[in-house]
């Protein structure tokens, strides 16, 4: 039995076990560190109303299911995150300013990206979903905000379109930020969706 022990405590044995020791430590970081946050990414790319309502009823449904959401809203679907239409600010120039007044303003306003027919498909498309009880756009943004999604804006497509943090929807909500912010978070999500 003496012997037993006297083996166990021998220098080669201990640092052998040491360094087994250290190895599954590491193994057990790598595992950790490579574990997905519980979470999903939508990149709003489009400004058409149905593509932002499908977005937004992916995150609610995200949401739901206790899932953490991230919308990154760049290019063309910054415009659904503006506020009441209005331009502001003397600093921008021209065509930033011919955008801002070009560009609809919040998701209700965004055309559909088939049969709008000058804004009466989105009509009948409204009232369709009133006679089923379905959400509008609006609302149905409103809900995802309130329900926790994390609201970024990307920074290069605010600045070529001239928009501030003023004239934007829940400006203090939202986060300005770049593509390496959204890759970061990408890496570490379940999923991530392009629409």
């Amino acid at each position: 039995m003496d012997s037993n022990i006297d083996v166990l405590n021998a220098p080669d044995i201990q640092f052998q076990l040491h360094s087994l020791s250290e190895e599954v430590a590491a193994l057990k970081k790598q595992v950790k560190d490579q574990q997905q946050e519980n979470s999903v990414n939508v990149i709003c790319f489009s400004g058409e109303w149905d593509r932002l309502f499908a977005s937004l009823t992916i995150a609610g449904s995200a949401l739901a299911m206790g899932m953490q959401v991230h919308l990154f809203f760049t290019f063309w679907a910054v415009s659904a995150l503006r506020g009441d239409g209005s331009v502001k600010g003397s600093e921008k120039s021209f065509l930033q300013t011919m955008f801002g007044r070009m560009l609809p303003s919040g998701p209700g306003k965004a055309p559909l990206s088939k049969f709008n027919f000058g804004g009466l498909g989105k009509c009948l498309m409204r009232r369709i979903m009133k006679q089923n009880n379905i959400e509008d756009i609006d609302v149905l943004f409103q809900e995802v905000v309130d329900l926790g999604a994390q609201i970024h804006v990307c920074e290069t497509s605010s600045i070529l379109f001239g928009l501030g943090c003023d004239e934007l929807i829940n400006g203090d909500q939202i986060d300005r930020c770049g593509a390496a912010t959204f890759l970061s978070q990408a890496l570490k999500s379940r999923m991530t969706l392009f629409i």
